[in-house]
């Protein structure tokens, strides 16, 4: 009996001290941001999950676990979970060009709101979606930047979701335009018209993709689009 008694008390001990060692105060701070055009300065838009990623590393160590979390669709970011402390922070794996992606270095003692200004594989203008009867129809542009990968397929995409990406369950697809057989003239002056038919009423959310070339088979998107077929 005496023997359980002072496990008890043994393993009550060992309790209330883990419980001292991890009883730290809960993170607070808050990061918000945005990945934008350098050119332009519109956000890049972009899938999520697998999209543009941003890393935080915690500045004072010379090994430090990478925090990783997702940029939204609309290019925008934000983190209320953060520990008060120095990061140097990045934007990775994006449709967009690495080298133009420079690290920042943020205080996060207080809250803090920061932009990353990047070259986009391509630029995709003048985006119009619009429904008419049982069709969707999307009319767009594409222009070159500073980036020199090959433009392969253009094409306008629609779900029954706005978790809206090449991969989407249930993604329905207009014929694609094969770039990669166009002239760079040809695609530059060509005003692309995308349409998805005989869709059933409902509501759906819409965007052009186009993807060039790239060792991660990251795609540019235009805005997501809500519309609504009768």
């Amino acid at each position: 009996m005496k023997k359980i008694l002072l496990f008890t008390i043994m393993a009550a001990l060992l309790f209330i001290s883990s419980c001292e060692i991890d009883n730290y105060d809960p993170p607070t701070m808050t990061l918000d941001g945005k990945v934008t055009d350098q050119v332009t300065g519109e956000n890049i838009f972009t899938r999520q999950p697998n999209g543009i990623k941003v890393r935080l590393l915690e500045e004072g160590y010379s090994n430090p676990v990478p925090y990783d979390f997702w940029v939204k669709p609309d290019g925008t970011f934000r983190n209320t979970k953060l520990f008060p402390a120095k990061y140097k922070v990045s934007v990775l794996e994006g449709a967009f060009e690495q080298s133009s992606a420079e690290e920042q270095i943020i205080d996060l003692s207080r809250n803090q709101t920061i932009e990353f200004k990047v070259e986009p594989y391509i630029r995709i203008t003048g985006v119009s979606i619009s429904v008419s009867g049982n069709t969707v129809r999307a009319t767009y542009g594409i222009q070159r930047t500073a980036s020199t990968n090959q433009m392969v397929r253009s094409l306008l995409i629609l779900a029954k979701t706005n978790i809206l990406h090449e991969n989407t369950v249930g993604l329905k697809k207009s014929a694609e335009n094969t770039l990669s057989e166009m002239t760079e003239q040809e695609i530059l002056s060509k005003t692309f018209v995308d349409e998805i038919s005989n869709l059933p009423a409902g509501v759906y959310y819409a965007r052009v993709a186009v993807f060039t070339q790239n060792y991660l088979n990251r795609y540019n998107y235009s805005e997501i689009v809500k519309v609504t077929v009768n």
